[in-house]
């Protein structure tokens, strides 16, 4: 159970396990097409989709620049710039950091590192942006951007074959994400802003430099499944009209197999020691039985019904049963509570902000899982073995002659 917790952990921390990313191009049976508007409205009809979360561009259309600062001192050398729908950035795990979310026309959110991507016009190429890569982040040398833009101004331009600017819009940096690979490459050095704004934006553009308008591209498609295990039928749903996707889904099947095998060597050492128990339980029941022939004798002379005798070693033997049984939980627990506390310290990836209770319970991180069915499956069970091995010494035990038995010594 630790073992299948941490695979989806891992696998979590690489991408939700619900979700989908639908690019154009790339179906089955050579079927490929782009990602419209109509192919978003027609993903979100398919069973379990709980929603689809497209993220636009401008396309090809323009030439895309941006500057900041005092006469346009900074410059971004390449530029990540994607349109989202605002009622649906949560769902496609965008996480604000600093700042607030776009409210009016013009507003936009940068990514984590963005201000690191200026370029300084008044420095030498080569020496004119900070390799902030280069540096530890948590080192008292890391470098400061050569900018702050939260609640600051970026100038967006279009420009033509000759770099001339041919149209601009001012933006206003309203906030600043988290970076999130998984969310997309623009919490990390992008611009994202609303897609209703990057269509007035491209409209305005077209206009100015003759160019007829048209709709914003589709660059990526995110879709969200209901749950995890209708993942795989989504995904070949959405192949079938001819998207190409990537989800974790084929990672999530080789790890469930992986312990499945485990789960399946660890059954067959938990079978051999039950199948010892049983046989435990049944010697001992059976030495019971001839240690007490003579008081069975008794019992049944003075008028004990021989279903009484049969249920008086049938609970005896269920007692042993689950008081193994109870043994087994606790010591289980507690080299479970070891194991974890061990392994916490051993860790070099273990929050140290975790109590000890949360290292040895809730922990994600923790190695060894005890779940309360669990648990309650091992009392269940090894009372039910303790029934099933004391069966054969009850019904000796009631198939012994009264006056045998009270002759025994």
């Amino acid at each position: 159970v630790g073992l299948s917790r941490s695979n989806e952990a891992w696998l979590n921390d690489m991408g939700a396990l619900n979700q989908i990313d639908v690019y154009a191009g790339g179906g089955m049976g050579g079927n490929s097409q782009k990602i419209t508007d109509s192919s978003v409205r027609d993903m979100r009809q398919i069973e379990h989709v709980q929603s689809a979360i497209p993220k636009y561009n401008v396309g090809d259309d323009f030439m895309l620049s941006m500057t900041c600062g005092d006469n346009d001192r900074y410059k971004i050398g390449w530029l990540e710039l994607v349109g989202a729908d605002m009622d649906l950035w949560e769902e496609a795990g965008y996480v604000i950091e600093e700042g607030d979310a776009p409210k009016k026309s013009g507003d936009v959110l940068i990514g984590a590192n963005f201000e690191y991507a200026l370029q300084d016009s008044r420095r030498p190429e080569g020496h004119n942006q900070i390799e902030y890569y280069m540096y530890d982040r948590d080192a008292d040398d890391f470098p400061e951007p050569y900018m702050r833009l939260l609640g600051s101004e970026l100038t967006l331009r279009v420009l033509d074959e000759n770099d001339r600017v041919v149209y601009s819009q001012t933006l206003h940096v309203t906030g600043i994400l988290k970076e999130d690979y998984n969310a997309g490459y623009e919490t990390v050095e992008g611009v994202l802003m609303r897609a209703e704004d990057m269509q007035h934006f491209a409209d305005d553009a077209a206009k100015t430099i003759g160019k007829k308008r048209k709709a914003l591209t589709i660059s990526s498609l995110k879709i969200v499944a209901d749950e995890i295990d209708n993942v795989a039928a989504v995904e070949e749903e959405i192949q079938n009209l001819g998207y190409g996707t990537s989800s974790m889904e084929s990672m999530r099947e080789s790890t469930q197999k992986e312990s499945a095998t485990i789960e399946l060597v660890l059954g067959g050492i938990g079978a051999v020691s039950l199948i010892v128990a049983a046989i435990g339980i049944i010697n001992t029941m059976i030495m019971s039985v001839s240690e007490r022939t003579k008081e069975i004798g008794v019992m049944k002379a003075i008028g004990c019904y021989v279903r009484d005798v049969r249920k008086m070693f049938l609970i005896e033997a269920a007692a042993i049963g689950l008081l193994g049984g109870i043994i087994g939980v606790v010591l289980s627990f507690l080299i479970s509570c070891i194991i974890n506390l061990v392994s916490s310290g051993m860790n070099a990836y273990t929050d140290e902000s975790y109590t000890i209770f949360e290292t040895m319970f809730t922990a994600p991180t923790r190695v060894s899982v005890l779940p309360a069915w669990l648990l309650i499956f091992g009392l269940v069970f090894s009372t039910l073995i303790g029934l099933v091995a004391g069966f054969y010494p009850a019904n000796k035990a009631v198939r012994i002659s009264a006056l045998e038995a009270m002759r025994n010594e």
